[in-house]
């Protein structure tokens, strides 16, 4: 099970930074090539070093750690975003992301500052949340108050919350047939139209159409619309886990976060054995990602109230040191 928690957790960021050059490109499948890239000069990636991830990657590891030390709080983990924010270390932030930490910044709401987007730029956070809960009724609310930060749209919500279901899914039972109908089941009950998108895109995938004609019929831009249902697609057509990366990573447009969902996927289905090894042992801050994996599996309980006399003691005590950023790791490739 660990290997899966493993797989999953390091799958979705190893999709991330294979994707990152890729983002806002147009999509290239002829000669394609399993590696880490460098963006072009010019794009807003292009300080990046092959094996950096994206802003999804970002979140996702704010969530994971707050989940993993069982101190998740929906406000803490805003102002988490808003102090990357202020600092201007996101990199390349999802404008709706962008766009919720602007209001906290004038408003100083921390949640009621998210924004009517259907963008994907919330849709990483289902991993650690996936990995976190194994109820799956415990886990949906929480899920969706941390959505509910950065993004309002029952679309984005149901993408998030149904990605969720699938991969713990997939973890749990190891049927990809069981982990869809969580995904389409919760995409049924909480947006018809993402369901429909998502049930078309099997469709096509099963028509033998080819890979660019299929991504001109669902589309490859950051809404969830497309996002989604292209990567649902792209799991459905690729068995070959090197194959199914390398093309998810050149179909241009929202392709960090498509290639997130597939390795995030293909982890939960078959363990990190089934991923790239050499492109693993290149990921920036990989101990750290898979440390957080074993403690995800058997996340801290949460402590019990003291008293008041102890939470006295305790407030007299030099408040602990802020961890490293989240967002300026200082890593270099090996």
């Amino acid at each position: 099970m660990l290997n899966k928690y493993k797989g999953c957790l390091l799958g979705a960021v190893l999709g991330d930074a294979l994707g990152m050059p890729g983002e806002t490109t147009v999509s290239r499948f002829i000669g394609v090539t399993l590696g880490f890239k460098r963006a072009y000069k010019g794009h807003p990636n292009h300080d990046l070093l092959p094996g950096q991830y994206t802003d999804d990657s970002q979140i996702m590891l704010a969530a994971a750690r707050l989940l993993a030390d069982a101190s998740w709080d929906p406000e803490t983990y805003a102002k988490d975003l808003l102090r990357t924010h202020n600092l201007n270390k996101f990199r390349y932030p999802d404008g709706t992301i962008y766009a919720a930490c602007k209001r906290m910044q004038t408003t100083n709401d921390f949640i009621g500052s998210g924004v009517y987007s259907d963008s994907a730029g919330c849709i990483s956070l289902a991993v650690p949340f996936a990995l976190a809960y194994k109820d799956r009724k415990e886990m949906a609310p929480k899920l969706l108050e941390a959505c509910s930060i950065t993004h309002t749209h029952p679309g984005a919500h149901a993408a998030t919350i149904g990605l969720a279901l699938m991969l713990n899914t997939l973890i749990e039972t190891g049927s990809p047939d069981d982990a869809y109908q969580a995904l389409i089941t919760a995409a049924q009950n909480m947006n018809p139209d993402l369901a429909a998108r998502i049930s078309n895109a099997v469709r096509i995938e099963k028509t033998g159409m080819q890979i660019t004609e299929s991504l001109a019929a669902i589309g490859n831009s950051s809404s969830v619309y497309h996002t989604l249902p292209l990567a649902i697609f792209l799991c459905n057509r690729f068995k070959d886990p090197e194959e199914l990366l390398a093309c998810a990573s050149s179909c241009g447009g929202n392709a960090d976060t498509i290639t997130l969902i597939c390795g995030a996927y293909l982890g939960a289905h078959r363990g990190i054995e089934a991923l790239p090894q050499d492109l693993i042992a290149g990921l920036e801050r990989r101990g750290e990602f898979e440390t957080l994996a074993e403690k995800l599996q058997n996340p801290k309980k949460p402590e019990p109230k003291k008293s008041e006399e102890k939470s006295e003691k305790k407030s007299e005590k030099k408040p602990a040191q802020e961890p490293e950023s989240i967002y300026d790791s200082g890593w270099e490739p090996e």
